[in-house]
This record gives C-alpha cells, structure tokens and sequence, in this order.
C-alpha cells in the first residue's frame, strides 16, 4: 500500500515538473456519474450511465479564459458479458458513447463506440483491476461540413486500479490512467471534442474510497488528478472532485 502511494505522489510531482505551455490552465471541477446496471442472467447486464461535469473554477497562465460551468454531458448504454472464476474475474462491455459540449456560443456533441475489456484478480484484501478502453469516434459535429463531420479516430485509455478492502463496506482506491491518441482521421483536423490526434494526451490519477452502502448500492467519492498534453507540454492541470453513484437491478 504505501510502495502504490508513493508511486503515485512521484507520478503527480513528475507532472508537474514538465514544461507547460504559454496558454496552460488550472481549474477545479465537479464530475459526477450516475451507473445504473441491470443483470438479465448470470453473465449479461444492461447497462447506462449518465454523467455531467461542472467547471466551478479556473486559472489562466496567459489567456484569462473564463471558467466553463457547466461544459459536458455524457451517456454511455450497452451490454456487458462477464465471467468469474476463482480469483479472477473479467468483463466485457460494448457501449455507445454520447458526447456533449455545451458552451455560451454552441452545443457540440460526437457519437463514439466503445470496447472496454476489464479483468480483476482479487487477493485477499486487495483487488487489482485492468481496463482497456478502445474509444473510437465516428461522429463530431464540431466541424463545419458534413463530409467532415463523419470520420473515424481512435484512443487508447489504459486503467490500472488497486483497490484495498478496509472493512466489509469501505475500500480505498488508487489508480491511474493514461490517453493515448492511437489513429488520427484522414481528413478532419484534429480536435478535444471532435476527432483527437495521436500521441500521448492525458493522464488522470484517482484516489478516494467505495461505500457498499447495501449489496445493490455503491457510492465511490474520488478526488482525480489530471493533467492534458500537447507534444510532450502541459496545457491543463485540472483538480476534480468525482462522486460516482451505482445501482444494481436482478431482472431474472
């Protein structure tokens, strides 16, 4: 526990130890998740997932921009087939992902595919946990013609998790995340919030703990620390405070 606690104290100093950009930011947010799961057999769910994130503060380097407010919408829904056996355990989601950028001047939004393979193993008290997300976009309405508003990009988001069980309700969680831009489109300039471009962009650090507060009810309270890249330069440092909330339905 305390060798996964200084991994991560070393991982955000080294963040932010790198150059930044002359238009870098750091702002403060509020991100929360509503995850709603329902079991049609022992091995498939349903699930969707409503999110929203708030910009409640921010700090310009050169720009003064202002803070955002209230700047995303999400919906992820599809199925899940899992599998246990023994320690180990695995999950394979297949979802649709919406997108939306809300913003004084317009609203934006993009429709992606995901394919998120998830594998645990548990060991006593601990629980280690690996996600790979395959994040591909195929829609972006960021762009002005309808040519190029249709394309296809893909990110990469590796997600390593130790979750530590202090009682039979509370667990500690630490993990950490990195984007990877992996294909970028053909034609379409790249884009936050349309089609990203490749290479290493983002890398979201997560610390808080679970409440199992009945056997169908989780509430994890986490703080993330995130940090966005623009060839190899910090251009966003941002603080969130992430409540996710997640409710389980047995339908058979």
């Amino acid at each position: 526990m305390r060798l996964i606690l200084h991994i991560l104290l070393m991982v955000i100093f080294a963040s932010s130890a790198l150059p930044r950009s002359a238009a870098s930011a750091t702002t403060g947010r509020f991100w929360t998740y509503f995850n709603l799961v329902a079991l049609v057999s022992n091995n498939w769910s349903f699930v969707a997932m409503p999110g929203v994130r708030y910009e409640f503060a921010r700090t310009d380097d050169a720009l003064l921009r202002p803070r955002k407010e209230f700047y995303f919408y999400e919906l992820l829904i599809g199925p899940t087939y899992a599998r246990t056996r023994g320690r180990f355990s695995m999950k394979l989601p297949f979802w649709y992902y919406y997108m939306g950028f809300p913003s004084k001047d317009a609203y934006d939004f993009s429709h992606n595919i995901e394919f998120l393979p998830i594998f645990n193993f548990r060991a006593g008290k601990i629980l280690l946990t690996s996600r790979t997300i395959f994040h591909n976009t195929v829609y972006a309405s960021v762009y002005e013609t309808p040519e190029l508003r249709k394309g296809y990009s893909l990110v990469i988001r590796q997600y390593f998790e130790m979750a530590y069980g202090l009682n039979q309700r509370l667990s500690l969680q630490l993990a950490d995340e990195p984007f990877f831009g992996v294909i970028e489109d053909s034609e379409a300039p790249p884009s936050a919030i349309g089609f990203w471009p490749t290479g290493f962009r983002l890398n979201r650090i997560y610390a808080g703990l679970k409440f199992q507060v009945t056997p169908y009810f989780s509430l994890a309270p986490l703080y993330v620390f995130e940090t966005a890249y623009d060839e190899g330069r910090v251009t966003d440092t941002n603080h969130y405070i992430f409540l996710s909330f997640n409710y389980l339905m047995e339908l058979f």
